[in-house]
């Protein structure tokens, strides 16, 4: 999606939460403000929209509309991006142009701030995300991920990027399986992984310093037995605010 586009799609997915009244108070003038910026930079379902409340009473209008819920509107996306071949500017291989691989969390303040704070456009990295953005398994599939980066797609630096304020700074293994049983998880079922050997209070417990984490998970993969010597290691905080980058150890 160009900067055009998103613009576009940007106005017209506020100006609709405007118009029913979605995470924000109801504001008719406003939302037919932002749906005609849309409409005028050629998002058609603005148009239509903004048809359909153009000339009819506030309180029907509010009626006529119905608000879909994100999974079906960024299925209908999906669609529309396909159609209008928008996936033409992302067009790239599977190799990483500059040869790095990141490991980073899979908090929601990072999708899109990661890759803009680092200057990051499709293909030129390897993100492998998940929740911490650490590894606290030799193998598990983080390492796995890492070790086809380098020796399948030529990936020779790797970075461990954690960040502020992470949700997983804190986390408690004991409060989890209590949320675990409340959402109907069976006992029997949490017993079981414990006569089979697993610590699940240990394996969901988060970590309680952010950086110290981040410098095991370094270490980690500096020594591990399957990694090639000359793997460059590094660990990095990331504001999850500003995107500032902080090199650590």
């Amino acid at each position: 999606m160009n900067a055009y586009d998103e613009e576009a799609e940007i106005n017209f997915s506020v100006g609709r939460r405007f118009l029913n009244g979605n995470g924000v108070e109801k504001d008719i003038a406003k939302a037919k403000e932002l749906l005609s910026q849309a409409a005028a930079m050629g998002h058609t379902m603005a148009q239509q929209l903004l048809d359909t409340i153009k000339d009819e009473p506030t309180q029907k209008s509010d009626e006529q509309i119905e608000e879909k819920d994100p999974l079906t509107e960024m299925l209908e996306y999906n669609r529309r991006f396909v159609a209008e071949k928008r996936y033409e500017q992302y067009a790239t291989s599977k190799y990483p142009d500059r040869k790095i691989a990141i490991v980073t969390c899979m908090d929601t303040r990072l999708v899109q701030l990661l890759p803009a704070a680092l200057g990051i456009k499709n293909g030129d990295v390897k993100i492998i995300k998940n929740a911490g953005g650490t590894i606290t398994n030799p193998f598990d599939s983080t390492v796995r991920s890492l070790l086809v980066a380098i020796y399948e797609l030529g990936v020779n630096e790797v970075m461990i990027i954690g960040h502020t304020t992470c949700g997983v700074q804190g986390m408690d293994g004991a409060e989890m399986l209590d949320l675990m049983r409340k959402r109907g998880i069976d006992e029997e079922h949490i017993s079981l992984m414990k006569h089979c050997g697993i610590d699940l209070e240990s394996w969901l417990h988060g970590f309680d310093n952010t950086d110290e984490a981040v410098l095991e998970t370094v270490d980690l993969v500096r020594i591990h037995p399957l990694v090639p010597k000359d793997i460059i290691v590094k660990g990095y905080i990331m504001d999850s605010v500003t995107g500032e980058l902080t090199p650590i150890g």
